[in-house]
C-alpha cells in the first residue's frame, strides 16, 4: 500500500542542537546537488557535505575524499546516501577512526544492488546511457504499469543524472567504484552504533545484504519511510533529516 507523506519545506524544519559534527557523503554523481535540509536541521556549522568531484576516480580516491573531510580532534557521525553509505562501510572495514561516534546509512548497505540490465548497459561506452534512457522513455506505457505513480520521479531522476551529473562521469563512477564495493565482511569498530534510514523495499538495496551489513555492528536501528519512490533521493531530505533527528542521541549527534 502506498502512503502519501507531506514533504516539508525548509522553513518547516525545526533545528536541533548538535553536540557533534555530521559528515555526509552523497550518492552516485551528486556533485551539483545541494542539501540545505541537513544544514537547516543540524546547523550549517556542524555539517560537511562530501561531493564526488573529478579527483574521485576509483574506490581509493573516494575513500581519500572522505578521510580528507574528517574533522580533526572533533567527534563526528558519518552518514552516506546510497553510494556514499557503501563507501562508508568500505572505509570502516579498512581503518579505525577514533573520533567516530556513529554511522548512518541512507538507502544503502555495503554494496549497491545491481540488476542484469544495468550491468549489461554499463559494459558499453558511456553514451549508451543516453540511448538506454530514451529507450526507457519509449517504454512509458509499460513502466507506468509496473512503477505506477513512482514512474515520474524515476524518469525525472534518471534524466537529471545524465543531464546534470553527466553520463560520462556516472559511467566511470559506476565501473571503477560502485561495482567494486561489497566485499567487506567486518568492520574494525563494531561497537559504534549504526542507523539505517530507508524504504521498506528499495530497488538498489538488497535486503539480505542490508541485514548482513547491520549485523557487522553490535547496535543497529532502522527508521523506515513509506514513500512513493523506488529509491531514496534528495526529494525526501526533509523527511530523512527528521528520522535522523529522532535517533540523534542513539547515533551520537547529541550527547546522552
Amino acid at each position: 500500500m502506498e502512503v502519501w507523506i507531506k514533504i516539508n519545506s525548509i522553513e518547516d524544519i525545526k533545528p536541533i542542537n548538535c553536540d557533534n559534527k555530521l559528515l555526509f557523503a552523497t550518492g552516485l554523481g551528486g556533485f551539483t546537488r545541494e542539501y540545505p535540509h541537513y544544514n537547516r536541521k543540524f546547523g550549517e556549522e556542524n555539517v560537511t557535505i562530501i561531493k564526488w568531484d573529478e579527483t574521485c576516480t576509483d574506490v581509493d580516491s573516494h575513500l581519500q575524499k572522505i578521510k580528507d573531510n574528517i574533522p580533526q580532534d572533533q567527534p563526528f557521525v558519518l552518514s552516506g546516501l546510497s553510494l556514499g553509505g557503501a563507501l562508508a562501510i568500505e572505509l570502516l572495514s579498512r581503518e579505525t577512526i577514533p573520533n567516530l561516534q556513529g554511522v548512518i546509512l541512507i538507502g544503502s548497505s555495503r554494496k549497491i544492488k545491481q540488476d542484469g540490465g544495468l550491468r549489461f548497459i554499463m559494459k558499453f561506452p558511456w553514451f549508451f546511457l543516453w540511448i538506454f534512457a530514451f529507450f526507457l522513455l519509449l517504454c512509458f506505457p509499460i513502466t507506468i504499469f509496473i512503477w505506477r505513480k513512482k514512474t515520474f520521479d524515476t524518469y525525472k531522476e534518471l534524466f537529471r543524472f545524465l543531464r546534470v551529473d553527466g553520463a560520462k562521469k556516472i559511467h566511470k563512477q559506476y565501473n571503477l567504484t560502485l561495482k567494486k564495493l561489497g566485499a567487506a565482511d567486518k568492520v574494525l569498530q563494531p561497537e559504534i552504533p549504526i542507523l539505517y534510514v530507508g524504504l521498506p523495499k528499495d530497488v538498489l538495496v538488497d535486503e539480505k545484504d542490508l541485514e548482513f551489513t547491520l549485523k557487522l555492528f553490535k547496535n543497529a536501528k532502522k527508521q523506515l519511510l513509506e514513500l512513493n519512490s523506488i529509491h531514496m533521493n534528495e526529494k525526501y531530505d526533509s523527511l530523512i533529516v527528521e528520522k535522523i533527528a529522532e535517533e540523534a542521541e542513539f547515533i551520537g549527534l547529541v550527547k546522552n
